[in-house]
């Protein structure tokens, strides 16, 4: 499951509001929160105060705190590639690093005795590359992106993805920033133009954010700027219930299929859909009620999802005539009684395709949603979200 995460700046924030606010988070399945350690003037000693206060109120909501720090910081408080004590002491659970020093002291690092994660910087593969050659434990290393306070400058979609396959085959998770639209919402600098690690998010729903970074293969996602609304925070925890769920067993699944259709607690990427007014009680049971929504071999013409022909089988779906002579990229179908070994199918136009009487239209995936089908592969679970 995507762990779920905020970010905080003591230097800006009260303890109460801190209190508060991640009271609120935890209540909605939050559990990580980051602080930018480098962003704070003041002596070791206040410095260390001040954090210490925040990780002492999240460690009461038994939230793990990651702790942003470059190397100018790293010295001026005292620690060494051998010696991270000093943030130990401050409360970190998991310390990162926001520009590596590039050669052995790296992998010290990563091996502290304190027993502190250690985020790499998910952008620089070669260095990270490095530090595994070198020694470094994987088991202590979370790649972690960077945010992007000023627009235009954010990473690509792409990017992302090829980052997170290294760290994926490497068997260490990466932590990614999605950003709050709430008016006032700030970093660590006096910058509020959004804090998420990908550009095309900036001005994204959080919710499709969320389902976004999913798509693409991150672990955890960390709202960069705070604070987060409660309206945000409510649509976070309701986009969660529709991407875990539950997929009910049936006796009639045969061996050679079990291994492929989804079975159990499941993860899936949620699509928004605008249902044509007329569709039937039985098809709105194969798009909503049923979780085994699963993407076949290619998709390069359409998504299929095959798994509706066993369990829908005894039901009948009646066609129901479309004056579509081509159904256009983003349209959902189902596949209809004129044809009775494939039923119950559900497709997903990629390319316009003749419609040839054997599919009912059933609705089309909302415009701003349509990226995500970019993601879809073989094994991709999915479902619905009526609009």
């Amino acid at each position: 499951m995507i762990q779920l995460g905020v970010s905080l700046y003591p230097e800006q924030e009260t303890p109460r509001q801190i209190e508060e606010y991640l009271k609120l988070a935890k209540s909605h399945g939050f559990s990580k929160v980051f602080t930018s350690l480098f962003s704070v003037e003041g002596s070791k000693e206040e410095i260390i105060a001040y954090f210490k206060g925040l990780t002492d109120i999240a460690h009461r909501y038994d939230m793990e705190v990651y702790g942003d720090c470059n190397a100018r910081f790293f010295m001026e408080m005292g620690a060494s590639p051998d010696d991270l004590s000093i943030f130990k002491e401050i409360g970190l659970d998991v310390l990162r690093l926001d520009l590596m020093f590039n050669d052995e002291r790296d992998v010290a690092i990563v091996n502290n005795r304190e027993g502190l994660g250690i985020q790499l910087n998910a952008s620089l593969i070669p260095a990270v590359k490095r530090v595994i050659e070198l020694g470094g434990n994987k088991d202590r290393i979370i790649g972690s992106y960077n945010f992007y306070p000023l627009r235009n400058t954010g990473a690509s979609s792409e990017d992302v993805l090829e980052a997170n396959r290294f760290f994926k085959e490497e068997g260490m998770k990466t932590q990614i920033f999605i950003s709050s639209l709430s008016k006032g919402s700030h970093g660590p600098w006096p910058v509020s133009d959004g804090l998420p690690t990908i550009e095309e998010d900036r001005d994204l729903p959080v919710s499709l954010q969320l389902r976004h970074v999913l798509a693409l293969g991150s672990d955890e996602a960390i709202f960069g700027n705070a604070f987060v609304s409660k309206a945000e925070f409510k649509e976070i925890a309701e986009a969660m219930k529709e991407i875990y769920v539950y997929a009910e067993d049936k006796p009639f699944y045969f061996p050679g299929i079990r291994s492929q259709i989804p079975i159990g607690d499941i993860e899936r990427i949620p699509l928004t859909i605008e249902l044509e007014p007329d569709v039937s009680d039985t098809e709105k049971e194969v798009l909503f009620g049923f979780n085994k929504h699963n993407v076949s071999e290619y998709t390069h013409i359409i998504i299929r999802s095959r798994w509706g022909r066993f369990d829908f089988r005894p039901i009948p779906i009646e066609p129901r005539t479309c004056d579509k002579e081509y159904f256009e990229p983003g349209d959902v179908l189902i596949i209809n009684g004129n044809v009775p070994r494939y039923k119950g199918e559900v497709h997903i136009a990629r390319k316009p395709i003749r419609n040839d009487g054997t599919q009912n239209y059933v609705g089309r995936i909302v415009k701003e949603e349509m990226f995500l089908l970019d993601y879809f592969k073989y094994m991709t679970n999915f479902g619905f979200i009526p609009k």
